[in-house]
């Protein structure tokens, strides 16, 4: 079996869903949490060797004492660690994703790790994959088609992911406020994506962090709206032939919370409907 650390984001601020941390969200066929059933997926076939997450202060507490039940219920007896990603004071909300990542540089262990949101489900199949197929020495992004990655009628941003002639990723551009009805057939099942998972290697989280420091000497402070979001640093980095990242492709279908009424389409596709 495979030993990996993770890193779970989950420092936003959940503003579209009440404030309350969408990792506790009870979304699973026996009221599980969304972690909960990620670490149901995931232990089939990868053994954490440390759960690390960023968080913000608001709900640190909250999410550590849910992780720290999970692993009890569960016999693990994996390391907990936690950051702080900190915001400055004319910010009402983080950087971003690309910050959040940049946060853990000094908190994290020198080992690949497996990036996740802490608010998406990623399907047992994506996590055997992993296992089974990837070389932990190499970085990777865990790519969807676009159709698995999509629910009815709502709204998403995904990565799109262009291959070079050799199938190598040379780009990923992120579409913002995407819905399944803007494309085709075609497009849906043959449009690979990105949600945000990877396994990475710590340099990238360097690289990833000296980019932030200048992102952020260039931001008016007053604009609150710019992001730091991982993707478009991603691809700079690839842009720039800084990193080399394989594509690992999965047939799952991913699914996620972003608002309290999507929590009972989650739960019928963990159902199996």
């Amino acid at each position: 079996m495979l030993e990996i650390n993770l890193l779970f984001m989950a420092a936003g601020m959940s503003s579209r869903f009440g404030g309350e941390p969408k990792i506790l969200c009870k979304v699973g066929p026996k009221n599980e949490s969304i972690f909960e059933m990620n670490i149901l997926q995931i232990n089939k076939y990868i053994s954490p060797k440390k759960i690390h997450l960023v968080c913000n202060e608001k709900t640190c507490d909250k999410i550590l004492k849910e992780v720290k039940r999970v692993c009890d219920k569960y016999n693990m007896s994996t390391e907990i660690s936690h950051n702080i990603q900190a915001s400055p004071d004319f910010r009402s909300k983080p950087w971003g994703t690309a910050d959040a990542l940049a946060s853990t540089l000094n908190f994290i262990d020198d080992e690949p790790f497996i990036l996740l949101n802490s608010d998406d489900l990623y399907g047992e199949h994506t996590f055997e994959l992993i296992s089974t197929e990837c070389d932990i020495t190499k970085n990777y992004i865990v790519g969807f088609k676009l159709i698995n990655t999509l629910m009815n009628g709502h709204k998403a941003n995904r990565g799109f992911i262009t291959l070079d002639s050799e199938r190598n990723i040379n780009q990923i551009t992120e579409k913002l406020n995407i819905e399944k009805a803007y494309y085709s057939d075609d497009v849906l099942d043959n449009q690979n994506v990105s949600v945000n998972l990877f396994i990475l290697q710590k340099d990238v989280v360097e690289k990833i962090a000296t980019m932030m420091e200048s992102f952020k000497q260039n931001i008016i402070e007053y604009d609150m709206a710019i992001e730091a979001m991982l993707p478009n640093f991603i691809n700079k980095l690839l842009t720039e032939k800084s990193i080399e990242l394989e594509l690992l492709m999965t047939n799952s279908k991913w699914c996620g919370v972003t608002f309290k009424e999507d929590i009972p389409m989650v739960k019928s596709i963990l159902l199996g409907n």
